[in-house]
């Protein structure tokens, strides 16, 4: 083949990679932009996209990709001499990159993102190409290559993942939880902070409790962080605390979010004739020191692992801060 041809070839097959990487990283970009994507929860391209290495330096891989790519499409449209000496480092570093992602995804994560290889196979492709270009291309050859349709063909596969994760489910954003939970008896610790007059805590207990019907191998800790702007929330937290005292206070709070009543003392005593709990060592508990301390206890481990909003759920070293409805609070104990 003629070296002219075949570089020709290389530079189309970098283009035609390059523009497979931009929609791939775009897709993947997609939870952080519109707030939906295409990766079901439980599988493995919600696994990768949810663990540590789907950022870097706090800026998401998929972004960084988008920008990769984007610069390899310059470079396949760019002519000159100088371009054509820094292609090759460029395509060695996207497949570097390229085969770096890869072995996370394989030795580390034990998952595959199918999203993520294309763009690991898009980078050793580009490098590749990238570098037979340069071999066969002189130092005063390289032209312009196909700017308006690679340039138009770049808009079109980068919107055009954005503009479908609209049609697909609301993707539930986590972060990394200061310290993983403990695993008791064999199973996994859902650790929640709560305040029972939060609407948004409310909901979430609701759709978690939904969530873990089907998860035995999940046990629920449960901490009390009344928040003062709530006239309600200390006495609601303390008489769950009683409840507790007698063995029922998932029972309790199950059946106080269910009420539309503010839950004040009369809420919860109500609550309280409704579970049948003994009502003189209920009133005796809520004037104690006992669920006070518990309370005090339970705002410190607040503090210590940086509880900023609620509600706020960690499990397996990862943290939700905010509401769940029925779908979010499926995807994501899905993930464990």
């Amino acid at each position: 083949m003629e070296r002219p041809v075949l570089a020709a070839r290389a530079r189309l097959v970098a283009g035609v990679a390059a523009l497979a990487g931009l929609a791939s990283s775009a897709a993947l970009l997609a939870p952080y932009v519109v707030a939906r994507g295409f990766c079901g929860p439980g599988g493995g391209c919600d696994k990768v996209a949810h663990s540590a290495y789907a950022t870097l330096f706090g800026i998401p891989r998929a972004l960084l990709g988008v920008i990769a790519f984007a610069l390899v499409l310059l470079v396949v449209v760019i002519g000159g001499n100088v371009v054509r000496r820094l292609a090759p480092w460029i395509g060695a570093v996207m497949a570097i990159e390229g085969v770096h992602l890869f072995l996370i995804q394989a030795l580390v994560l034990h998952a595959f993102c199918k999203f993520c290889l294309v763009v690991d196979a898009a980078s050793l492709v580009i490098g590749v190409a990238l570098y037979l270009e340069y071999r066969a291309t002189r130092d005063d050859s390289r032209r312009r290559f196909a700017p308006i349709r690679l340039g138009l063909a770049s808009v079109i596969v980068f919107v055009s993942p954005l503009l479908l994760a609209l049609g697909q489910p609301k993707v539930v954003r986590s972060s990394i939880a200061p310290e993983p939970t403990p695993v008791v008896a064999g199973k996994k610790v859902l650790r929640e902070f709560v305040d029972l007059e939060c609407p948004y805590c409310r909901l979430t207990h609701v759709s978690v409790k939904k969530a873990l019907a089907s998860r035995p191998d999940i046990v629920v800790e449960r901490h009390h962080v009344p928040l003062g702007m709530h006239e309600h929330a200390k006495e609601a937290a303390i008489a769950a605390c009683c409840a507790g005292e007698q063995g029922k206070e998932e029972e309790f709070i199950d059946l106080l979010v269910s009420k539309k009543e503010a839950p004040d003392t009369p809420t919860c005593r109500l609550v309280a004739l409704e579970l049948a709990l003994d009502m003189p060592k209920y009133d005796a508990c809520r004037t104690s020191a006992a669920p006070r301390k518990r309370l005090e206890d339970d705002a410190k481990l607040a503090d210590k692992l940086k509880v900023e909003g609620l509600p706020t759920l960690d499990l397996e070293g990862e943290r939700h801060v905010g509401a769940l409805d029925d779908h979010t609070a499926a995807a994501w104990i899905a993930r464990h």
